[in-house]
């Protein structure tokens, strides 16, 4: 996404809670010739989130665009019966208090002028359901949470769009995948899941194509692959 995104030339804030992941990120768009900076942040901490907006805009002269693609996937193949508090604690504070706290501050700086807000959901959430108790949940509340962002920040200029892909092929499917064999679930089931997986590019061009002028007349958006 990041690379996607400075390819359409845009100047980029990586915002990521590993910080060594979002050094390389954002060193490899400067060595193309692109503006980058990147900070640590970890979005379940409101604080953290609002200092790295702020600095990101701050190193990059304002904010026009954010996209929140931060997520984790556990509880794959657990029984409702099985799943821990604690679990689904992290998983709700990831995928959903996140996303609400990005909303709350980047809103500090898209207000002024306008701007775009997309949030990377899920399939999982508005059509199919989810292998994962807590992970399916979180995705249907980030659906709400964006149509109710898009209903009030739209009219003061602000457009909310919700990108929800199926099964994509990255990092985090892979250990969701692995986790769901180790939990007990059907394995042809997952290898039919494995032979289909969606490629990460396609994402991020349809993150970036949101998030563009090209998108003006839509708001609200639900998109699902």
């Amino acid at each position: 996404t990041v690379a996607a995104a400075a390819a359409a030339g845009a100047a980029v804030a990586v915002l990521d809670a590993d910080a060594d992941g979002a050094d390389t990120a954002a060193g490899q768009v400067r060595a193309t010739g692109g503006r980058a900076c990147a900070h640590r942040v970890d979005v379940t901490v409101e604080t953290e989130v609002a200092e790295a907006l702020d600095a990101a805009a701050a190193d990059l002269g304002g904010i026009d665009a954010v996209l929140h693609v931060a997520g984790v996937m556990r509880g794959q193949g657990l029984d409702v019966r099985d799943v821990p508090v604690a679990l689904w604690a992290q998983v709700i504070a990831v995928n959903l208090t996140g996303p609400f706290l990005v909303a709350k501050h980047a809103a500090r700086h898209l207000l002024p002028h306008g701007g775009v807000l997309v949030l990377v959901g899920s399939k999982a959430g508005v059509q199919t359901g989810s292998g994962s108790v807590p992970y399916g949940a979180s995705k249907g509340g980030l659906h709400g949470l964006a149509l109710t962002l898009a209903r009030q920040l739209g009219p003061q200029g602000i457009r909310v769009h919700t990108l929800c892909p199926g099964d994509i092929d990255t990092p985090l499917m892979r250990r969701s995948l692995s986790e769901a064999r180790a939990n007990g679930a059907d394995g042809g089931r997952i290898a039919a899941v494995e032979a289909a997986l969606g490629r990460p590019e396609d994402v991020a061009s349809a993150l970036v194509l949101l998030a563009s002028s090209a998108s003006a007349g839509l708001t609200g958006t639900v998109c699902t692959g």
